[in-house]
């Protein structure tokens, strides 16, 4: 068993406007949440895209830091093996035809001597 009621035309179209404005209500929140959430989407991306980014290059750095100090450290160790002096003296006897100094002797001062009477340098 049905019931059918008859409403009157005019009331229809006011219902039907109403559904109507309703549909078009959810239909712009929905756009308007589709939209604002894509943006959001969009910046977290360029934010990921800005941290790998900036993430590579502090890792270059690390790198190049890692390597300055095994430079710095054979370096080092290059310094430590010139400043030997036994191969100074090598290099200088052999390479430069250098001699060592001939030994001389030296003069001793005489503190046995009496002074001179008087000032000998007064006029």
């Amino acid at each position: 068993m049905t019931i059918s009621i008859e409403i009157p035309v005019t009331r229809k179209k006011e219902t039907r406007r109403r559904v109507e404005s309703k549909k078009r209500g959810i239909t712009l929140s929905v756009s308007l949440g589709v939209i604002v959430s894509f943006f959001l989407l969009l910046s977290v991306a360029g934010f990921h895209a800005f941290l790998v980014s900036a993430q590579q290059e502090v890792d270059s750095l690390e790198f190049q830091i890692l390597e300055g100090r095994a430079y710095s450290q054979e370096l080092r160790i290059e310094v430590a093996e010139l400043k030997n002096p036994e191969r100074i003296l090598i290099a200088a006897k052999g390479r430069l035809g250098m001699l060592p100094p001939p030994t001389r002797k030296q003069i001793k001062p005489i503190s046995n001597l009496a002074t001179p009477d008087g000032n000998p340098f007064r006029r």
